[in-house]
């Protein structure tokens, strides 16, 4: 990845079309702030020296794993970046369809200036690009065989591929890259946040986290989503009253019955339970019940205390506004209006500090490695307590 960022500027340079792929269930978190930074100063450079073809198509894959709101994310959107917005699944041909028309429609637009026009794909790991790029030559050039290996894991791709036919006539070729992970997450609980989002749609390594730890997260935020019906619930067994829950080791032991998982003892086997909950959300499980205080992972409508610049500083948890029955306080306003206050919001709090371009602090993954270590420290020393002393 670091050989490709080097590269970048290089690949730009020959580049008339940037297509980025970001996952829809992350709209905000799947934006590689350095990446970002990169493409902007790229369109910024060719329009001003007037070099040519300089297109920027977003594509938000798997759609099929939300329920509506793609035409309030897309406005959404357009108030803040300056780029083509496409929604893509492979459950939705229409969606291939659309996408392919666009690159064929400025290959023709642009055809004296570039009579060849060349595709760059990019995006931060696991996003589905080979897969699209793949889609996009079967539809171009009806050759259905597998150009690009693709994943269910991240890193996949290291390093960027052959040119890739898209299209006969006009001839568009593409070429792949490996996914760029943002250099640094974010400090305390927000880089935190970000890497917990980035493990549950399997954009980072399994090893970083375990099961267990995501489950309990990904709970956490089913339970933000819908506080009086999440969406877990219909994984409840009959005979158990559907009732919400904040324990990961409540709710691991009321599915592992249904799984029927149960280890010797009439114990939860608890590993293999959380492993079935997250491939339950990542295929979907979780994409028909309704969102009430926010949409997708990103987007919380529940309205927020201010903060002062002491709080930041201090890295505090943001508090949120309760009624006098202890119940959230939902922001006003339509699905759209609600969206550009938080695209807003994170424009303002990340891209424009540009806190995670720069890389200070301590990364995520070497936060979880401290934690790591203390939890070994912890136990060998409850171990050496343990011990019984030796007799004189």
């Amino acid at each position: 990845m670091a050989t490709f960022t080097k590269r970048l500027p290089a690949l730009l340079a020959q580049t008339h079309v940037v297509l980025e792929v970001r996952d829809v269930r992350l709209p905000l978190t799947s934006i590689n702030p350095t990446l970002e930074a990169a493409l902007q100063k790229w369109k910024k450079t060719r329009e001003a020296s007037g070099g040519g073809v300089c297109e920027r198509i977003v594509v938000y894959s798997k759609r099929d794993l939300i329920s509506g709101g793609e035409e309030a994310l897309r406005n959404a959107l357009s108030k803040h970046f300056d780029h083509r917005t496409h929604f893509n699944s492979n459950g939705y041909p229409k969606d291939l369809h659309d996408l392919q028309s666009t690159l064929v429609s400025i290959a023709k637009e642009n055809a004296e200036v570039a009579p060849t026009l060349n595709v760059l794909v990019v995006g931060m790991p696991n996003m589905g690009k080979s897969t699209l790029l793949n889609s996009l030559r079967w539809a171009g050039t009806n050759n259905p065989t597998k150009a690009m290996r693709t994943s269910a894991l991240p890193g996949l791709t290291q390093k960027t591929s052959e040119r890739l036919k898209l299209c006969h006539n006009p001839p568009i070729y593409a070429v792949d890259s490996p996914g760029v992970m943002v250099p640094f997450l974010g400090r305390g609980n927000e880089g935190r946040e970000r890497a917990f989002k980035l493990a549950l749609i399997a954009g980072m390594k399994d090893s970083l986290y375990d099961d267990e730890a995501l489950s309990a997260y990904l709970l956490y935020k089913l339970n933000r989503l819908n506080p009086s019906k999440p969406a877990y619930l219909s994984l409840y067994p009959t005979s158990i009253p559907q009732a919400p829950t904040d324990s990961i080791e409540e709710f691991l032991d009321i599915l592992s019955y249904r799984l029927n998982a149960r280890l010797r003892g009439n114990e939860p086997d608890i590993q293999r339970t959380a492993k079935w909950f997250l491939k339950w959300w990542r295929e979907g499980g979780a994409t028909q019940a309704p969102m009430t205080h926010g949409w997708g992972f990103d987007f919380d409508f529940r309205v927020r205390k201010p903060q002062s610049p002491e709080d930041v500083d201090a890295e505090r948890p943001i508090d949120f506004v309760v009624d006098e029955n202890g119940r959230d306080v939902l922001q006003e306003g339509t699905l759209e209006e609600k969206m550009e206050r938080e695209v807003n919001r994170y424009v303002k709090e990340v891209l424009e500090t540009g806190e995670n371009t720069r890389g200070f602090g301590t990364s995520v993954t070497r936060e979880r490695q401290i934690e790591r270590a203390e939890k070994r420290k912890a136990r060998d020393e409850k171990r050496q307590r343990k011990r019984p002393e030796p007799r004189r």
